[in-house]
């Protein structure tokens, strides 16, 4: 689904998952195993010497497609929210910033909803790099949904 949020494109999706919540949380916030299903990234790395994931971290992460960005964890509260903001980013963006939320539906059933919103720069005649930037995440998003959901069912 895409929107307009507070002069932002905002896009979310949701999945259900065949896995407890704590399991679904804990995968989707292990950097050991994110290569396992997540096929956007080159390089994922916690920045400022932090060991683990908790409210202030910042990561850098680097796409295979070249994009590189620098987020901080804004929010941390497991097994239910994990939520992130740019902090430096790619010259086109403005502002970037995404939520991931779960939900337990059932012991072994969990709703994941994935909300981003992003905001690219005024020059860059906003109605269609929003619109790009919006398709583009909206693929990237929609393979983490389901990269997450294949490798949460297969390990549950």
């Amino acid at each position: 689904a895409l929107g307009n949020h507070k002069n932002m494109a905002r896009i979310e999706f949701q999945v259900s998952i065949k896995a407890p919540i704590e399991l679904v949380y804990q995968v989707s916030q292990d950097y050991s195993v994110r290569y396992e299903w997540d096929t956007f990234p080159e390089n994922i790395a916690l920045l400022n010497g932090a060991k683990h994931i908790e409210k202030g971290v910042c990561v850098s992460v680097i796409a295979k497609s070249g994009l590189n960005m620098e987020v901080e964890f804004v929010q941390v509260m497991p097994p239910t929210t994990a939520a992130i903001k740019m902090t430096k980013g790619p010259i086109v963006l403005q502002g970037f910033s995404g939520s991931w939320v779960f939900k337990s539906i059932a012991a072994n059933e969990t709703n994941a909803k994935f909300i981003y919103s992003i905001k690219t720069k005024w020059w860059s005649v906003p109605l269609i790099s929003e619109l790009i930037a919006s398709w583009y995440f909206s693929k990237v998003i929609k393979s983490w949904l389901n990269g997450l959901k294949a490798y949460c069912e297969a390990n549950a």
